[in-house]
């Protein structure tokens, strides 16, 4: 604009300004910059506490604590940590994050439905997807059907948590195949794309006629179907001579008598630490999914001099008629070797879970356990059980009959395995999705078949863990909370894409 009428124009419009100086449109332009920082910096506090709220709500869902903890413990802590650290004008900084419990119920809904998104998007790009599928009943008695979904992504093969839905009604196979399948249509996802499923035998998941798979098989007849190693071999585990079984079943009742109330315990606690034991009690033994009693049976064997003295001093005979067997030398051996063979078993069990686990890696464990047993046998006909640690140090080993029991049993162990039907490979340093996913452009079928059984679950493990932190979210105080985006967030290998989902949020500070 040329000056004559940028100076009429400013006469005109702004009179009142004409008598200023140059000094004051100075200082002008000086507040309006600095007022405009102010702005922008209040907009930075703002995002940044927007995003401290989303890490504080991902940290809480992680460690499956409940949503009040950030009010009630985090906030209050971060607060006095700045003011001793740094001082008290930075606590005002601190108390403009977002940390209410509905504030952190929000985000984490809203992590989890990134991360489902993320996972739906990797799942259709693969094109194939294995599923281990579980149901259990929470604290307040309601069914939770739990799944878990393997696919490939990119060049290895990943595992992630799929959902957890609740049965309204009854756990049967039409109530988990409807649920299943109308979560698999809201995700953009079918059958057809479902190679294998592992199941953990229940009738309402593998029954013929009403059972879950089968209700799979009439869409899709190629899906594979896998029963769970670990309750396979629970059940293996379950085969034993008739001496065996009472002799482990009259351990397991005196054990759970006196950890089932509490006086005896503490007494039996309090006579231990008299005689000097190196444990000071038993451990309560339960029918559960996994095998628990070597490490029971282990205890009762180590404390079985403070047993007898404890049954013969509170009278534990009157309520368990066990004193012929208790003083009887041939009964702790045999217990001794129970003991020793659920040890060995617990360590197979152990090594056949974890992440990257596939049905061939836990058929070669399986195979090796299966040698070890015929290994065993041979020996135990030369009168060798060293292998068995606590039995080999009980002289009562020595006898004919002894070694008769323990060779039925580990010809039977032996058996139940063979009577499996197992594959064998043998393979390189490589992870072996990694190396058939490397080759698929050289040997396209052979990787597409290669791939098709790695995709498959070899055992129910993620479902089994999910439920132990289904338990730990879902707690006597937390009854009524919806558990699916709690344990997405705390399960899921994938990370919430938490700058993104700031960036579709207006933010706004704590008032």
């Amino acid at each position: 604009m040329v000056p004559s009428k940028l100076a009429r124009h400013f006469s005109t419009k702004h009179p009142s300004y004409n008598s200023k100086d140059i000094e004051y449109f100075h200082r002008l332009k000086s507040q309006n910059e600095k007022q405009s920082q102010r702005m922008l910096s209040s907009l930075r506090v703002s995002d940044k506490a927007q995003e401290a709220s989303y890490l504080v709500a991902e940290l809480i869902a992680k460690a499956k604590k409940a949503h009040t903890i950030a009010e009630n413990l985090i906030l209050p802590a971060c607060k006095e940590i700045v003011r001793v650290m740094i001082g008290p004008d930075a606590t005002k900084e601190i108390d403009k994050i977002p940390l209410s419990n509905n504030t952190i119920k929000r985000r984490i809904d809203d992590m989890s439905v990134d991360i489902e998104t993320v996972l739906t998007e990797k799942i259709q790009r693969s094109g194939k997807f294995a599923l281990q599928v579980d149901d259990s009943t929470d604290i307040s008695g309601h069914c939770q059907l739990i799944a878990n979904v393997r696919y490939v992504d990119g060049e290895s093969i990943e595992e992630n948590f799929f959902f957890c839905k609740e049965l309204h009604t009854h756990a049967t196979g039409d109530e988990i195949y409807k649920t299943t399948a109308d979560y698999l249509t809201e995700q953009g996802l079918n059958w057809g794309m479902c190679h294998s499923i592992c199941t953990d035998g229940a009738a309402s998941m593998t029954g013929r006629v009403k059972g879950f798979v089968n209700k799979v098989r009439q869409v899709n007849p190629d899906v594979q179907i896998t029963h769970c190693m670990l309750h396979r071999e629970a059940l293996v585990a379950k085969a034993m001579p008739p001496d065996l079984t009472a002799v482990l079943e009259q351990a397991v009742k005196i054990v759970n008598y006196i950890k089932s109330r509490p006086l005896k315990s503490r007494l039996f606690s309090t006579l231990c630490n008299e005689m000097g034991a190196e444990h000071h009690g038993l451990l309560l033994h339960t029918e559960g999914r996994w095998l628990s009693r070597g490490k029971v049976l282990s205890r009762v064997y180590e404390l079985r001099d403070e047993l007898v003295a404890f049954a013969n001093e509170h009278d534990l005979y009157t309520y368990l008629p066990y004193k012929e067997h208790m003083d009887d030398e041939s009964w702790w051996v045999k217990l001794a070797y129970l003991a020793d063979i659920f040890s060995h078993l617990n360590d197979l069990n152990i090594r056949m879970q974890g992440k990257n686990e596939n049905i061939l890696t836990a058929t070669d464990k399986l195979n090796g356990f299966r040698s070890k047993l015929r290994l065993w046998q041979n020996k135990v006909a030369k009168k060798n059980i060293e292998m068995f640690p606590l039995t080999s140090s009980d002289p009562a080993h020595k006898t004919a009959f002894f070694l008769q029991v323990v060779a039925a049993h580990l010809r039977v162990l032996e058996e139940r395995m063979n009577s499996q039907s197992y594959l064998k490979l043998k393979h390189g340093e490589l992870r072996l999705d990694i190396f058939w996913l490397l080759v698929g452009h050289e040997y396209p079928s052979l990787s597409e078949s290669a791939i098709k059984v790695l995709l498959q679950f070899p055992t129910s493990y993620l479902c089994e863990l999910a439920f132990s932190s289904l338990a730990y979210v879902k707690n006597n105080t937390r009854t009524r909370l919806s558990v699916e985006q709690d344990l997405r967030v705390a399960l899921s290998t994938i990370p919430p894409r938490i700058k993104r989902l700031c960036s579709q949020k207006q933010a706004q500070v704590s008032h």
